[in-house]
């Protein structure tokens, strides 16, 4: 172990320091032994202990022989941290090419990856599993972890044709054209990135160059069943997905689209985002009002506004939007909110307006 770890230490050092590197020379000898079950050089190691021991030496000679014992097990403990910091950096770089993040089960916390909304997962960390008597279920996590990112590495190297995941009854922000190509955008009502992006497919006019169409997908919140990230997103969902069942006829753009485009991009009279009131201001019933007032002012009637309501709280709703949710989970797989599948390619979180053109 002490060749490697002298290895590991030289060869940083070299990068700055051209006199260590004729000894990082000789510990990669030594290195290259020790790997392939051959002894290490043991001149090279006694040599480089001694120059170290020499120093203990000299000051308190009875720490001799604690220093070589110490000199060992720190030899142990920086060899395992950097083998477990070069698997830790390939299983990052694997997952940042597989699904857009370094860190799958919290995708908002790279910093490598594209602005986003996560599809948070609950991973429990070695200590917690430890401290409950489980450590080995950490192993088998990471192990099935790495094995998903693995199996999935086709779904990144695929085309992907934005029809085959189509929801039911889907919308189109213009009057559908054959001529165009169809392009998909999984969104969360509740996401601010989402909002981004829609007025990024604003200002470059991407709606008008394809089939622009969506899957609304309320992120869960993994920690508390039955709730979501965003405390209203289901609510507004359920409400999308009742417009689409009763389309208002002669609409520039469909009704759903145009509660879309308020949630993202309206103001109230106070400045703020429509956004951040569903969010945070208001509750079920007051988001449920607001929706239903927008939709008056679209030109629904009463009649229509009720059914609407009661399609909004019925089976046959919760039904599509679970089977929405399956397509983004078993199908598209994404693990960051906005997905936009557009020219072959599926794009994972915020596209910039340059992309978009």
């Amino acid at each position: 172990m002490f060749c490697i770890a002298a290895f590991i230490v030289l060869a940083i050092i070299s990068i700055f320091s051209a006199r260590y590197r004729k000894l990082a020379v000789k510990a990669w000898s030594c290195t290259a032994r020790r790997v392939t079950l051959r002894p290490c050089d043991t001149s090279f190691k006694e040599e480089t202990k001694n120059k170290l021991l020499s120093h203990v030496a000299k000051r308190t000679p009875r720490l001799v022989k604690t220093a070589d014992i110490g000199i060992e097990i720190a030899s142990f403990v920086l060899v395992i941290l950097t083998i477990w910091s070069i698997i830790v950096v390939l299983e990052a770089g694997l997952n940042l090419f597989v699904w857009g993040t370094c860190a799958p089960s919290n995708a908002s916390s790279c910093s490598l990856s594209s602005e986003s909304c996560s599809i948070n997962t609950v991973d429990k960390n070695l200590w917690q599993l430890t401290a409950e008597g489980k450590p080995l279920d950490w192993f088998v996590n990471q192990a099935n972890n790495l094995g998903n990112t693995i199996s999935n590495i086709p779904t990144r190297l695929q085309t992907w044709d934005a029809t085959k995941y189509l929801p039911q009854n889907a919308t189109y922000f213009y009057k559908f054209d054959k001529s165009k190509s169809t392009a998909l955008e999984v969104i969360d009502p509740g996401c601010i990135v989402c909002q981004h992006l829609f007025k990024n497919i604003q200002s470059s006019g991407f709606a008008k160059k394809y089939n622009l169409t969506y899957i609304a997908y309320p992120i869960k919140n993994p920690e508390i069943a039955g709730k979501y990230k965003f405390a209203n997103s289901y609510t507004v969902t359920q409400y999308l997905e009742a417009i689409k069942l009763n389309p208002l006829a002669n609409q520039k753009n469909p009704a759903d689209w145009q509660i879309l485009e308020r949630i993202y991009t309206w103001n109230d009279t106070n400045g703020t985002s429509y956004q951040i009131k569903i969010n945070t201001m208001m509750d079920n019933l007051q988001t449920k009002a607001l929706l239903l007032g927008w939709l008056k002012n679209i030109g629904y009637n009463a009649v229509q506004l009720k059914q609407i309501e009661t399609d909004a709280n019925s089976q046959k709703v919760a039904d599509i939007i679970k089977q929405n949710q399956n397509i983004v989970n078993n199908n598209i797989k994404t693990v960051k909110i906005p997905t936009l599948i557009f020219t072959g390619r599926q794009h994972n979180g915020l596209v910039s307006t340059g992309d978009l053109k």
